[in-house]
């Protein structure tokens, strides 16, 4: 079954839902709300510190929404029981999603460039991969799905 990539072009108000990536779940606190100022600021810490950055945003039941912020590239990732929801805040990159994963990049896949405003939902077992960071900061939440 192909997987295709959806933007949208709709606010997000609130969500919930979220686990992150990788073998070892982080604990976060539950967390429900962060104004516009607090995202700003996070945006900001993340630049004074000259690096890759993550930082909760919200969490509930260790469904944490987080502020991911790059400015190196990172390998290529694949969630194969997650969905992802992006939001980019600021900044710009190259997403490339499809494809096949090869030792943390993808070969094939179809790239496109987003930057602030655009929206991208990436469905699980899809091999997705942020390059190019221009002073990306992006919201991301990992969805929960059965598995394929």
């Amino acid at each position: 079954m192909k997987q295709s990539l959806r933007f949208a072009g709709l606010g997000i108000a609130l969500v919930l839902g979220a686990t992150l990536p990788g073998a070892a779940q982080t604990q976060h606190p539950v967390k429900h709300f962060s104004s516009g100022a607090d995202v700003a600021a996070m945006i900001a810490e993340a630049k004074a510190s000259g690096g890759n950055k993550n930082i909760l945003i919200a969490n509930d039941d260790g469904y944490p929404v987080m502020m991911e912020f790059r400015v190196k590239q990172t390998n290529a990732s694949n969630h194969p029981t997650q969905s992802e929801l992006v939001e980019v805040l600021e900044g710009s990159c190259v997403l490339i999603t499809g494809g096949k994963l090869v030792n943390g990049t993808i070969e094939g896949g179809t790239s496109r460039p987003i930057a602030k405003g655009d929206y991208a939902l990436i469905p699980s077992n899809t091999p997705h991969w942020f390059t190019n960071p221009q002073g990306l900061a992006l919201m991301t939440i990992h969805m929960p799905v059965p598995a394929k």
